[in-house]
């Protein structure tokens, strides 16, 4: 930082501040007293130097003892209106507000059908991997601006869904609709793998079409309004334990894996 180099010039304000706060000061008094040292203060019993700056920005003054300081010139003055908060800073030497954190928009989905998966497309994306919408998505840092994304969604057996959304700081619900693929399945078909021959199947507790024991490879498909239904069969094989298995079920094919204990000898 230069020194100012007009230097009558700060003699002239120094000078005008001094002699001012002279005249609007008491009448002198005897050395010593508290009335003799208030003869280098401006208006409001400002010290010198702090009525210099006022009177004159652009210039910073330090004070070098009771009726004396020096100046100079720190910055051009703009003629626009002061910075209130930046000149309150600085007079008071408290360090300048840090800029605020940015904000951060948490997403949270809405329920779609089973295994429904979502991708950011577009915007402050903060991966661009695909994901299960029944999983933590990653927070997504907003700018001061504000900001909005692009998400895809996609599910089996549903065409692909592409929405934009104006994020804000904090929760973000995401609703969203997937429609049905045309000749899509309604049902859900069962294949049972690993049962032991002789094995039926029983539908115990869900969506069932009936309760009655069915041979593994005659069981009815199950119409479903939704996909993710949970399902309770009772498996029973000549030799073996009966046997319990609860799974979730979609339309479409359905693998269910079928584990049974062999029976003790006799029983």
């Amino acid at each position: 930082m230069r020194a100012f180099p007009h230097a009558l010039l700060v003699l002239c304000v120094l000078g005008l501040a001094c002699n001012r706060s002279k005249s609007d000061a008491p009448a002198a008094a005897a050395p010593g007293s508290d009335t003799a040292n208030t003869l280098a203060s401006g208006p409001g019993n400002d010290p010198c130097a702090v009525y210099i700056e006022r009177a004159a920005p652009g210039v910073r003054c330090e004070a070098i003892d009771a009726a004396r300081c020096t100046c100079e010139l720190v910055a051009a003055v703009s003629a626009s209106a002061p910075d209130v908060a930046a000149n309150s800073n600085s007079a008071s030497g408290a360090p300048p507000a840090a800029a605020p954190e940015s904000a951060v928009a948490n997403l949270e989905f809405a329920k779609g059908p089973q295994n429904t998966i979502v991708q950011c497309v577009s915007g402050p994306c903060p991966t661009r991997s695909a994901d299960f919408i029944t999983g933590a998505y990653p927070p997504i840092p907003l700018p001061a601006s504000g900001a909005s994304v692009q998400l895809e969604f996609r599910a089996m057996h549903y065409k692909p869904y592409v929405g934009t959304y104006n994020l804000v700081p904090g929760r973000n619900y995401i609703q969203f609709t997937l429609e049905r693929e045309f000749g899509a399945p309604v049902s859900a078909a069962f294949q049972f793998e690993g049962a032991p021959a002789g094995t039926t199947v029983e539908c115990v507790s869900g969506p069932c079409v009936d309760n009655k024991a069915y041979a593994i490879d005659k069981f009815p498909e199950l119409p479903l309004k939704d996909d993710g239904a949970t399902l309770l069969l009772r498996f029973n094989a000549p030799g073996y334990r009966t046997a319990m298995t609860s799974f979730q079920v979609r339309r479409g094919p359905n693998a269910v894996p079928v584990l049974m204990e062999k029976a003790p000898l006799g029983k």
